[in-house]
Parts: C-alpha cells; sequence; structure tokens
C-alpha cells in the first residue's frame, strides 16, 4: 500500500512539474489576457504597448497595444470594426520587408468581443519570422494583440498565440 502511495504521488509530482500553464494577467487601462506561464514581463519589446512578455530562449514574444476609440475619433479616425481596424494597420506594417506575405483575415467572437486576425510572415535581419495579429473590438477601446517568433518555433508556439488572443476580456 505504502508503494502505491509514494507512486501516486511521484507521478502526481511529475505531471505537475511538466505542465504549462496559463496565468490571468492584467494589462492596460482594464484589460486581461491569458498568458503562458513560460513568458515573462518585460518592458523592452515596444513603447506605447500596455503589456508586454517574451521568452528568449523560445523566441516567443507577446505585445497589446491599445486604442481608445474616443481617442482615435479626436484624431479623426472611425473604424466600422475589428476587421477595419486590422486592414487600416497591415496595410502598411512590415511593408518595406523582404519577403512580406500576408494571410487571409479570419473574423470571430471571443468574450463578447469581435475578432479579426491576421498571419504575417517576413524576412530581416538574416531571419525567418512569423506575427499573428490579432485586433479585438470592445465597447470603448481597439486593441492589437501582436504574437511572434522566427518561423522555424511556429509549429511549438502557434497553439499558445491563438488561446492568447482569444482570451483578451475588457
Amino acid at each position: 500500500m505504502k508503494k502505491i502511495i509514494v507512486l501516486l504521488l511521484l507521478l502526481h509530482f511529475t505531471f505537475y512539474a511538466f505542465s504549462q500553464g496559463f496565468s490571468t494577467t492584467e494589462g492596460g487601462h482594464s484589460y486581461t489576457l491569458e498568458i503562458p506561464d513560460y513568458m515573462m514581463k518585460t518592458f523592452q519589446l515596444n513603447d506605447v504597448a500596455t503589456l508586454q512578455y517574451q521568452n528568449t530562449s523560445k523566441e516567443a514574444y507577446v505585445i497589446v497595444i491599445e486604442d481608445a476609440k474616443d481617442h482615435l475619433q479626436s484624431v479623426g479616425m472611425k473604424f466600422v470594426d475589428a476587421k477595419d481596424f486590422l486592414d487600416y494597420f497591415i496595410s502598411d506594417y512590415k511593408l518595406g520587408a523582404d519577403k512580406r506575405k500576408v494571410g487571409d483575415i479570419t473574423e470571430f467572437k471571443s468574450n463578447n468581443n469581435g475578432h479579426a486576425q491576421v498571419e504575417l510572415t517576413w524576412y530581416e535581419d538574416d531571419l525567418d519570422f512569423y506575427m499573428l495579429i490579432t485586433a479585438v473590438e470592445t465597447d470603448t477601446h481597439f486593441y492589437k494583440i501582436m504574437c511572434w517568433t522566427s518561423l522555424k518555433n511556429i509549429d511549438n508556439l502557434k497553439d499558445d498565440y491563438l488561446k492568447i488572443s482569444r482570451s483578451l476580456k475588457d
């Protein structure tokens, strides 16, 4: 009986040690986003991002940039929905990069918010990059969730990036 209990405890701790979870993290004016536990908070990725996480050994990066709708309107910008906001952003994002390729935009709802999402690849500094860009529209804000890595790592990170991009709550 003791051997069974010890074996069960050993299995439990082994599973716990190797499982990777997600933690809810607050960012910006008042939103949350699910971030993988293997990522660490940083302030070095983007000057205007209200949330930034990275894991340099996994080459995994995520930032969130938020825009208040009333501020956008005060500077003459009005967007119909998340797709319109994303279209505007990607029209010139990384435009000068070599081998820039923009996928088709997909639209979906998550947490009662409209989402528009696109995959972008490009070549820069002798590396091929992949980025998943998700625009989220809430009642008061538009958000850009940008998750990126080198193209060679996408098979290991894409599921996490998709989960992150669906998790924003405002």
